[in-house]
């Protein structure tokens, strides 16, 4: 009989050989999360699946993602919600069954938005309550205004407790802070510092995601096989050691030509307005 400490490697490279990763979405709503959402389709080294948001179809227009989403188009006209949450949020619930459909086979989704205006203050707890409840994991990614910006500073509080309440965790982040960080670069070259750091905090997730997932099943392998007899683990171990039967030939006609859904990084987003 094989070591128990080979015969645990074997086993858990048997449950996890050609396991799917967990499918990612992200949502950037409204202008700075668009740009955002952008930036990670073009730069992201994960496999995710970008979706823009917006009322405003000029805009959407020359962001690439995977999938985008003119919301609200019968009431704003594709001009935005101008300035007012309240009609980001009404654009977005008339959306829901949109949403429920793009995310009702994500694993975790991201909701980004920059607080303060009318389409990501308003969209974006809608969006991430809807994703929550079709199972998602949900992490919101809030960006504040500016101190100065009086009125939007007022309308991102209220926003930011609303995400508080739809997603499992919401990150803020402030405009504030990154002036500080990035001294005199000029204004977009500030505002890339900000896109990587959310693609870093994305990155970071998928990953401690990922190998808390194995090391449980590895975790579970042990304690298993620590439960089991000595004739347990011989008829075990003839088991994993059987060179597996070769794969019946298909005729070339049956075989799978398709590719993935997505693939991040090449070519305009899929999605059509």
């Amino acid at each position: 009989m094989m070591e128990k400490s080979v015969l645990e490697e074997q086993i858990v490279t048997m449950l996890t050989k050609g396991l799917v990763k967990p499918k990612i979405a992200v949502v950037g709503c409204g202008g700075a999360g668009n740009n955002i959402v952008h930036s990670v389709y073009w730069n992201s080294r994960n496999e995710v699946e970008t979706i823009a948001v917006n009322t405003d179809e000029t805009k959407l227009g020359k962001i690439e993602a995977h999938k985008k989403v003119l919301i609200g188009k019968d009431i704003t006209k594709g001009r935005g919600a101008g300035g007012f949450p309240e009609v980001g949020e009404y654009c977005a619930e008339c959306a829901r069954e949109i949403f429920e459909d793009m995310l009702s086979e994500s694993d975790i989704v991201f909701v980004i938005a920059g607080m303060g205006g009318g389409t990501g203050t308003g969209a974006a707890p809608v969006i991430a309550k809807i994703a929550r409840e079709k199972g998602a994991v949900t992490f919101a990614i809030a960006i504040n205004p500016f101190s100065h910006e009086v009125d939007r500073t007022k309308r991102a509080k209220e926003g930011i407790g609303k995400l508080k309440e739809a997603a499992e965790t919401t990150i803020v982040l402030e405009n504030d802070r990154l002036l500080d960080i990035a001294g005199n670069l000029a204004l977009r070259e500030t505002f890339s510092i900000m896109e990587r750091s959310i693609m870093k905090i994305i990155e970071s997730v998928d990953s401690k995601i990922s190998e808390s997932f194995f090391l449980q099943i590895e975790t579970d392998v042990k304690e298993m096989l620590d439960e089991m007899n000595e004739a347990e683990l011989e008829d075990l171990s003839d088991l994993t050691s059987r060179r597996p039967e070769p794969p019946v030939p298909m005729p070339h006609a049956e075989l799978g030509m398709g590719g993935p859904d997505f693939s991040p990084g090449f070519g305009p987003g899929l999605g059509p307005l």
